[in-house]
């Protein structure tokens, strides 16, 4: 069976990639800096979509984090065919507050780790696809979300780049989703003050709010159509197009 790291994929987006994965007969590579329990659910939901996987630990926001789980792959599957790099942090604050410590978090979990396992996914996958979930932050910056915004743009273009430099063997896109109903989604509406129908109805059009398996979807469809490489598909209701 073809298999998939889905990095961050404890819960919200990450977990329903994987289970999406799962539902195609795939291995998938449950990964988590911690919060074991979360990602064991994952694991239980995966084998009952019809995959089997396995549950790695690791902070994939260091190089060292993302060389075990590409190396726990490889031994318990013996190769890899995709790489999702979901794994990301969403801190709000205004540019002028934004300290050292914010910089650093943010650029380390939504950057860095895009990079980190990219190259250590790409030295083993003899051919496959890598899709980077990025954000529309990263197409619009919104106020509080400045370095957020840096870095999920640096994301998109790291995709582009990566496209061209590793189209040989691999291909690599991007989804750029709105606000979703996930933990961090919920944050984000809680910050702001408003509710999930309110929001809906004056951000999107749509009047919804995006849902975790529709990004997992995106993110499938990327793996799954040999011919995109180097897109970004946004995926938000409508919010980007409303400002």
């Amino acid at each position: 069976m073809p298999t998939a790291v889905v990095t961050g994929s404890g819960r919200g987006i990450g977990r329903a990639v994987a289970v999406r994965f799962a539902r195609e007969g795939w291995n998938v590579v449950i990964n988590a800096k911690r919060g074991r329990e979360e990602a064991e659910e994952t694991l239980r939901l995966v084998r009952g979509s019809g995959g089997d996987g396995v549950v790695a630990l690791a902070d994939v926001a260091t190089r060292e984090g993302c060389r075990n789980v590409i190396t726990t792959v490889v031994e318990r599957f013996g190769g890899l065919d995709v790489l999702v790099n979901n794994a990301g942090l969403g801190l709000y604050s205004l540019f002028l507050a934004a300290d050292d410590r914010l910089i650093e978090k943010q650029h380390e979990v939504t950057l860095r780790s895009v990079i980190y396992c990219s190259q250590e996914a790409a030295r083993v996958m003899k051919e496959g696809s890598i899709v980077n979930v990025a954000s529309i932050a990263g197409i619009k910056p919104s106020v509080g979300l400045s370095i957020y915004s840096a870095a999920k743009a640096a994301v998109i273009n790291l995709t582009q780049a990566l496209a061209v430099e590793l189209a040989s063997r691999i291909r690599v896109n991007a989804v750029a989703p709105g606000v979703v109903k996930t933990k961090m989604g919920d944050s984000l509406l809680n910050l702001i003050g408003v509710g999930e129908e309110e929001f809906a109805k004056r951000y999107t059009l749509l009047e919804r709010i995006v849902a975790p398996e529709d990004v997992a979807e995106v993110v499938w469809m990327l793996v799954k159509i040999p011919t995109i490489t180097g897109q970004v598909v946004v995926v938000d209701s409508g919010q980007l197009l409303l400002g």
